[in-house]
C-alpha cells in the first residue's frame, strides 16, 4: 500500500482516478476497515492539510463547513456555538477526545453508518453535501447521499468538500438523545433529534431526524407533516409518539431488538415534545 499527502484539490482528483484509491482524512473509520479486512486500498491518499476542505464561515446566513473540518475544530468554533449549538452537543458524545480530534464531520457523513450521530443534526437543518468529481461540481441534498448501510451517492473518483445549511431559527428548540449499552463512547441502539418552532403552542415548524432504526440516517417527513400547525398538547404527544413507531424500520442485532427500538424511539419523541410543555 502506498500514502500520499495531497496539497491540492487537483493531486487529489490525479489520485483518484487510480484503482484502489481510499481517502484518508482522520482515518477512524478507514483505519478499523483497514484492520478487518474490509478495504484494502492500494493508495491512500492523505487530504488533512488540504485548505479547501478546511474551513468554518458564515455567508449569507449559510454556514459552511469543510468536509475535513473535525470534530474538535467545530466544537471550538465560536460560529457553531453561536449558530447551531445543537451540532456541539451532539459531538461532544461522538467517541472520545482523542476520536474527536482526528475525526472529521465529512468522515462520519462519508462511512454512512446508520449510527452515525453526526448526521442527525445535519438532517435536521436541512444540509446541502458538495461532490466534486474531475468534470463536475454540485451539491445534493444529505437525504439524497446516503443510499444504504455504508453506501453513498459518491460516484468513482469524487469527493465531498463541503457541507452547507441555513443557519436555523434561533428561537428554535433543539433535543438531542441516544441510547446505547453504556453512558460514554456508546454507538446508538436508537437515536432522534428534533428541531420545534413553536408560535403560542401550535407547532409552527417541526423536524425530526433519527438513527440506528432504519437503513441510513433518516428525516422523518410523514411525521413532521402530522404535527405542523397542531396545538401542541399530550394527546397530540401521543398520537406523534404512534406515528413515529409506524414510520421507522429498525432491525434486530446484537445490540438490541427492533421492537426495543421502536419502543425507546417513541419514548424519546414524547420526552423531546414534553420539554416543550415544560
Amino acid at each position: 500500500m502506498r500514502y500520499q499527502r495531497v496539497t491540492s484539490e487537483q493531486d487529489l482528483l490525479d489520485g483518484l482516478r487510480q484503482p484502489g484509491t481510499a481517502i484518508l482524512c482522520g482515518g477512524t473509520d478507514v483505519m478499523v476497515k483497514m484492520r478487518s479486512g474490509v478495504i484494502q486500498p492500494e493508495l491512500l491518499l492523505d487530504v488533512s492539510q488540504l485548505d479547501t476542505m478546511r474551513e468554518i464561515r458564515v455567508e449569507d446566513s449559510t454556514l459552511f463547513i469543510g468536509a475535513a473540518t473535525t470534530e474538535s475544530e467545530l466544537m471550538a468554533s465560536p460560529l457553531v456555538h453561536q449558530h447551531v449549538p445543537l451540532l456541539s452537543e451532539v459531538l461532544a458524545q461522538l467517541g472520545s477526545v482523542q476520536i474527536r480530534n482526528k475525526g472529521t464531520l465529512g468522515g462520519n457523513i462519508v462511512n454512512a453508518s446508520p449510527a452515525a450521530d453526526g448526521a442527525i443534526p445535519l438532517l435536521l437543518f436541512d444540509t446541502m453535501i458538495q461532490l466534486v468529481g474531475a468534470n463536475s461540481e454540485q451539491w445534493i441534498k444529505l437525504d439524497d447521499f446516503f443510499i444504504g448501510p455504508g453506501k453513498t451517492a459518491l460516484a468513482p473518483g469524487e469527493f465531498v468538500r463541503a457541507l452547507k445549511f441555513p443557519i436555523p431559527d434561533p428561537q428554535c428548540h433543539s433535543f438531542f438523545h441516544k441510547v446505547g449499552k453504556r453512558n460514554a463512547l456508546t454507538i446508538a441502539i436508537a437515536s432522534i433529534g428534533t428541531l420545534t418552532c413553536l408560535e403560542d403552542n401550535v407547532i409552527r415548524d417541526m423536524r425530526i431526524a433519527v438513527g440506528s432504526v432504519a437503513p441510513t440516517p433518516k428525516r422523518l417527513r410523514d411525521v413532521e407533516a402530522g404535527l405542523i400547525g397542531k396545538r401542541l398538547d399530550h394527546a397530540l404527544i401521543a398520537a406523534a409518539s404512534d406515528a413515529i413507531v409506524e414510520a421507522i424500520s429498525p432491525i434486530s442485532d446484537v445490540r438490541a431488538s427492533a421492537d426495543y427500538r421502536k419502543t425507546v424511539i417513541g419514548d424519546l419523541l414524547i420526552r423531546a415534545l414534553n420539554s416543550l410543555l415544560a
